[in-house]
């Protein structure tokens, strides 16, 4: 994840783009990013077949948005997804979550227990 995050870095850096992310902008691209991702599948039933091309690209857009505001906040993001997977086990433990789509604060409250 190392090399990928200092070429995308590397490849801002080259262009002098840094000057124009603050972080209302990188997160105005961000969200930008994600309704293109959205727009493709705007108005699909959810079995229709969409470009996968497309999804592809726009992932990869969000991703470099999310590796430019991690690199601003000196964030490890492989890190930071650790370590929120083993926050999301703790709150969503197999024996209580799987087969539900229940808030974790709401799992004990859940009927179909």
């Amino acid at each position: 994840m190392k090399e990928l995050t200092d070429k995308i870095i590397k490849f801002r850096d080259e262009r002098k783009w840094e000057q124009f992310q603050s972080t209302k902008d990188l997160l105005i691209g961000l969200s930008i990013e994600v309704a293109e991702l959205q727009e493709i599948f705007l108005w699909n039933k959810e079995n229709d077949s969409v470009n996968v091309e497309e999804v592809k690209h726009e992932l990869a857009d969000i991703f470099i948005f999310l590796v430019y505001i991690s690199e601003k906040y000196k964030i490890d993001l492989e890190k930071a997804v650790e370590e929120k997977i083993e926050i999301h086990k703790l709150h969503y433990p197999v024996k209580k979550s799987k087969g539900k789509n229940t808030k974790y604060n709401k799992l004990n409250d859940d009927k179909n227990d």
